[in-house]
């Protein structure tokens, strides 16, 4: 397995007092009785410097330390399940908070260690240097290929405020909590969101779902398949037990899991047919020097397979190129397989092309090979395509600004498939329109527009554009301006119908970033354009196909002296957007009549 979760379902335990049962024989048996498909249950050890059993009233569940935690690891395995430490760092007595997850850490049978950090009261509240240093104390401490997890929340400004960037290079996972209910988003969502931020982050991805708060049955399975299906996530876990009755249970025990993805961590190659893996010596890999005298030291892998390694250099001496030749389109994993020896560097970097709103551009990933011991370490998922020139190519130079020369090994990579390419419908039909923005149930009303939305400017309205042009508008500027102004800012923008992406980018200083859509045809043939302007936080891009009500970006500001924060939206019967996502008629009255319609009685006479 790429890490200890995939394939697996897991449940979150926090303490003796949140749950009914009396006893871990207890609470093992509800699992298996109620939730048999579920195979690791996460037990909180620690919270700060205490261990969790000094906050426990139960004494049989109470943890106080390894005694405790090998009685709980023995209990459950009786019962069949995996026992995965969690816990809560609040970054005050780095000593102590250390202590404990390593104490954790080290006792056998102890799967994996979710680090639950989070910011806010009695939550994390040390400094990015307090972050650093009890990141490294506790790598340190623990096995050399012991697991990992950060746990934390991934809206907004919260990885900011807990200093993601210093946990990164130590964890070997990311499970970020969505709570959809509390957070006021549908489970779609707010899947999308914690994705959309993890990604870029560039480990495998396992959220821990809300399954508390009245969470409906629809919602647990859904969030399940959604995370699994969609966005390629190996496992999912559910917060927590002693929320869950029979309703929560049944709807977590009709999950289908996906077969554990790409082999195990210990290294052998996965299902034929299914992976690319490129290594050294093999005709899509290739290498060079640039200065001469210098060489590479080469040896075997656990699986055989050629090794090369050399000291990281400044400047740059060699480079590695590894070019795929992927069977399909699809969304792909890209891992490399870190050996057991000369993977000493801890910042290793490695360029993958990839395309973003159908520019090429070359991410750059830093890779600590040093925490890894023979398993295949994640750079991050990528949607490929073959026919794209060098999609999903991985350059690795040995280019290093550390001041102690480390070893770093040039070994394979593997292009793993997350999801089956389905063939699109020969000829899809759009299933009718909704507005563009407002809640769910808002857009599922039969008011246009919906809730407190306004548009401040009609169709074929003369009026100021946002250069100080007088022009004919194409199409509504939608407000939110109630209870207070500028409501409008940053809410949801949403496809009024099913189609694909034509375009999504940025266009001028005006216009700024605008996302395209083709709608499949209406029953009678109707195919129309839809434009969103001035819109941020784009969520899809060229070639993607959406759905009626899929969120694809929120709302911005537009540009000039004027600019304020709306969406500018039209519709075209044309396909000018097609080929000029900027079209703008300005004064010509007949161009906009010919290339526009009025978008409310466009929507409203095309409901669902």
């Amino acid at each position: 397995m790429t890490t200890p979760y995939d394939g697996k379902i897991g449940l979150i335990y926090w303490s003796g007092q949140s749950v009914s049962e009396n006893s871990i024989a207890e609470l093992a048996a509800t699992i298996r009785r109620w939730a048999p498909n579920a195979k690791a249950v996460y037990v909180k050890t620690s919270d700060g410097d205490a261990w969790q059993g000094q906050f426990d009233k139960k004494p049989q569940m109470a943890i106080n330390g390894a005694a405790d935690i090998a009685r709980w690891i023995a209990v459950l395995a009786e019962h069949g399940l995996e026992f995965h430490a969690w816990c809560v760092l609040k970054g005050i007595d780095i000593a102590g908070e250390a202590e404990r997850v390593i104490a954790t850490c080290q006792v056998d049978g102890v799967q994996s260690m979710l680090l639950d950090v989070e910011d806010g009261p009695k939550y994390f509240s040390g400094g990015a240097g307090d972050a650093r240093h009890l990141i490294q104390r506790i790598r340190l401490g623990v096995p050399r290929d012991f697991h990992l997890g950060l746990n934390f929340d991934a809206r907004g400004q919260h990885p900011k405020h807990i200093f993601a960037d210093q946990w990164l290079p130590y964890v070997g996972s990311l499970h970020p909590m969505v709570y959809h209910k509390d957070f006021g988003k549908t489970i779609d969502v707010a899947l999308a969101d914690a994705f959309t931020v993890c990604r870029t982050m560039n480990k495998p991805i396992y959220p821990m779902l809300q399954a508390y708060g009245g969470v409906s049955s629809n919602d647990l399975r859904r969030g399940a398949e959604i995370a699994m299906q969609q966005h390629g996530a190996g496992g999912v876990s559910y917060f927590r037990l002693g929320t869950m009755g029979a309703v929560e249970f049944n709807a977590i025990s009709a999950i289908t899991l996906t077969p554990e993805p790409g082999g195990s961590s210990g290294g052998g190659e996965p299902e034929p047919g299914e992976t690319v893996i490129i290594r050294p010596g093999d005709p899509d890999y290739s290498d060079g020097m640039y200065v001469s005298g210098q060489r590479w030291y080469t040896f075997q892998d656990m699986n055989g397979w050629l090794v090369k390694y050399k000291p990281q250099a400044n400047p740059q001496q060699a480079y590695a190129s590894y070019k795929p030749q992927l069977p399909q389109k699809g969304r792909y994993a890209v891992e490399v397989f870190v050996p057991n020896k000369y993977a000493e560097a801890q910042a290793v970097l490695y360029y993958v092309v990839t395309y973003e709103n159908g520019r090429r551009v070359e991410r750059k990933i830093a890779l600590d090979q040093s925490i890894h011991y023979n398993e295949w370490a994640q750079l991050g998922v990528f949607d490929l395509d073959p026919t794209r020139k060098d999609d999903g190519r991985v350059n690795l130079v040995d280019y290093s600004i550390d001041r102690s020369v480390r070893r770093m090994a040039f070994s394979a990579i593997r292009w793993r498939p997350l999801t089956a390419v389905t063939p699109d419908p020969a000829t899809p039909l759009a299933d009718g329109f909704d507005a563009p923005i407002g809640t769910e149930t808002e857009r599922r009303s039969s008011k246009l527009w919906p809730g407190q939305w306004q548009d401040a400017n009609g169709y074929l309205n003369r009026y100021q554009d946002s250069a100080g042009s007088t022009a004919y508008h194409t199409g509504a500027d939608l407000n939110l301006n109630y209870p207070r102004w500028n409501m409008d800012r940053g809410a949801g923008v949403y496809a009024i119908a099913s189609g694909v992406v034509t375009w999504a980018g940025r266009v001028g200083d005006y216009w700024r970033n605008i996302i395209i859509i083709k709608h499949d045809p209406l029953p009678d043939g109707t195919v129309v354009y839809s434009r969103y302007a001035h819109v941020e936080n784009m969520r899809v891009k060229v070639g993607d196909r959406v759905t009626r009500g899929q969120q694809i970006c929120v709302v911005g500001m537009s540009g000039g002296s004027g600019g304020n924060y709306h969406l500018h939206f039209d519709i075209s019967p044309t396909d000018v957007l097609q080929t000029e996502p900027g079209h703008w008629p300005g004064t010509k009255r007949e161009d906009v009549e010919k290339h526009y319609v009025e978008p409310l009685a466009f929507i409203q006479g095309k409901r669902p």
